[in-house]
């Protein structure tokens, strides 16, 4: 095996551990490559172009000559003037011109760039990613024609590689440091939306609370009890999303819970009368669910301190939370009072009942509801 074989597999080598992706400063990344590669073949350029997005110019990304020291980018060939060359390219050819002035696929280059660069011999490799033609890598001799052998080649080859391959990870990266910065922002977006309707839910229930101190009626102070637990049933929504971090889903448990503490603060006369058995669990229910259910649990809990609290001995209101396998959850909810027949009644022209029914539709639940002799709404609601 010939020393300078060997030493271009060694170079190969260390090239490839380059790690262009952690480094911000890709002149450097460049300057470093084409330093080592030089002095390997022999050469006094090296150069990287890339194609625009029509493909009608490449633009350097970096040239470096190492008889000046000098790296330079950004230069710009167009096809326009040299369109021979940019088919050869296009149709997947390494170019290897010993004299760049007679090849037929250089020849174009004599004025505009072979000349003012005193390039005699070039090695052009086309930079492929994903199969799709992105530049080429061009290796230079200046001063003396260089006939590039096959191992110089089939070296080039593999350091054109290992540049498409670093280029593509450099591109997944920026792909997806945008598409990080995009979720971020929609988070931002959405938290921030969470916040102002949170706020103006917030308000909402300041100026019903203010309107029931200003107000002498007992029927409108009621009216207003009922609206603002149903307010605060979308509110806590809103609260919890912000708090756990999530936009789509809350823990059901969690959500019931906070809705029934709330009533026994707001009705602390019968805080006793709330027995509730409401275990944590996993379980995560979408955000359109979860409104429907809170206004559902609002509205049979209003009713039954309406109408069941003062007329029942021994008043108690069960709200009771069973997991009935991984995907469905019961839960159970209603008084010990005499009952009524739910079917018959949701049809008089009462906002509570039909609202609770049409809320029901809704959660595609399997519902049971209240009786004669029997007043508990049993709903089963399933895992989105």
């Amino acid at each position: 095996m010939h020393i300078q074989e060997v030493n271009l597999l060694e170079e190969l080598d260390s090239i490839s551990q380059i790690h262009f992706l952690k480094r911000d400063d890709i002149d450097t990344m460049m300057v470093d490559m084409a330093k080592r590669l030089v002095i390997a073949l022999k050469i006094e350029r090296l150069s990287v172009w890339l194609f625009n997005p029509d493909k009608t110019s490449i633009v350097s990304i970096g040239e470096y000559d190492s008889r000046t020291k000098i790296f330079t980018k950004d230069s710009v060939l167009k096809k326009e003037n040299l369109p021979i060359y940019f088919d050869a390219l296009q149709e997947n050819k390494i170019i290897i011109a010993d004299d760049i002035y007679s090849h037929p696929y250089t020849m174009e280059f004599t004025d505009i760039y072979s000349k003012p660069n005193n390039v005699f011999s070039l090695l052009d490799i086309p930079i492929r990613i994903t199969g799709n033609l992105v530049g080429v890598m061009c290796f230079e001799k200046t001063g003396i024609h260089k006939k590039f052998n096959k191992d110089e080649i089939s070296f080039c080859l593999s350091i054109s590689q290992v540049l498409a391959s670093n280029l593509e990870a450099r591109k997944r990266r920026v792909v997806q440091e945008k598409l990080e910065l995009a979720l971020n922002e929609k988070d931002l977006l959405i938290r921030e939306i969470n916040h102002r309707v949170k706020n103006n839910l917030t308000i909402l229930i300041s100026l019903m609370r203010i309107s029931k101190f200003h107000t002498h009626v007992n029927e409108s102070k009621v009216l207003l009890d009922e609206y603002e637990q149903r307010i605060f049933s979308m509110l806590k929504i809103h609260d919890m999303l912000n708090k756990n971090n999530t936009f789509l889903s809350i823990n059901l448990s969690d959500y019931v819970k906070e809705l029934v503490l709330e009533f026994e603060n707001t009705y602390p006369q019968i805080k006793h009368a709330f027995n509730d058995d409401i275990i944590h669990l996993e379980f995560l229910i979408s955000t359109k669910k979860a409104i429907h259910l809170g206004l559902i649990v609002s509205e049979i809990i209003l009713n039954s301190i309406k109408y069941a609290s003062t007329t029942t001995n021994n008043y108690e209101i069960l709200i009771h939370l069973n997991k009935l396998n991984d995907t469905t959850v019961e839960i159970k909810i209603g008084d010990n009072g005499k009952g009524f027949n739910f079917v018959e009644n949701v049809t008089n022209p009462t906002l509570g009942l039909s609202l609770i029914k049409d809320l029901a539709i809704s959660l595609d639940s399997r519902t049971v509801y209240p009786t004669l002799n029997f007043c508990y709404y049993t709903f089963e609601i399933h895992i989105d």
